[in-house]
């Protein structure tokens, strides 16, 4: 249950942009919440402010999940040294809605002309087809603000594209390890 939650606040770098101490600190926190996953939510308060998450991360939990999590997370230097940790509080009754930040995994050019010759070559390709395709897939040209990441167990780097969705109702549910659901929903105040 999404009772309470903290907030970390990027603090004004001169050698790195605001974007940069996001992307790491997500990159802390996504190793935290691997164990706290299912519990921990994550959301941008300054979501898509000039095309970016913005400077605040907002992470949600019970009081007692956050206490303990909040504790790990100021272990990590990165949190430390670029962020200032706002104290545990409870969500405020009155919200203005319920959001869900969904990763959104486009589809290159490169897989849609694969698909348009092996459906071309079947006789079943169409402007239809094309157009429901990049609805599935998502635009093949995303504007969501993301973030990048660089896999500590693969060495891979990649890029997470992030899309908020209002939500007239809250939605109970889990989070992954980088604090995000399918499903369920935050408070949005």
């Amino acid at each position: 249950m999404l009772t309470h939650y903290f907030e970390l606040r990027a603090i004004p770098q001169l050698e790195i942009t605001e974007t940069e101490v996001i992307n790491q600190v997500m990159q802390s926190l996504h190793q935290v919440l691997v164990n706290h996953q299912g519990n921990i939510a994550v959301s941008f308060p300054c979501y898509n402010v000039h095309r970016t998450l913005g400077g605040i991360i907002r992470l949600f939990g019970d009081e007692a999940q956050l206490q303990q999590f909040r504790t790990a997370l100021l272990q990590q230097t990165v949190i430390n040294d670029y962020t200032l940790a706002l104290p545990i509080a409870s969500v405020p009754t009155s919200v203005k809605g319920y959001l869900r930040l969904i990763r959104v995994n486009p589809k290159g050019q490169s897989a849609l002309r694969r698909a348009e010759k092996r459906l071309t070559a079947q006789g079943k390709w169409s402007a239809e087809v094309k157009s429901k395709m990049v609805e599935k897939w998502g635009s093949i040209h995303l504007n969501y603000p993301h973030l990048h990441f660089a896999s500590k167990s693969t060495g891979q780097h990649f890029i997470m594209w992030l899309k908020q969705q209002k939500c007239a109702t809250a939605v109970q549910g889990t989070f992954n390890s980088y604090g995000l659901s399918k499903t369920a929903t935050v408070p949005d105040f």
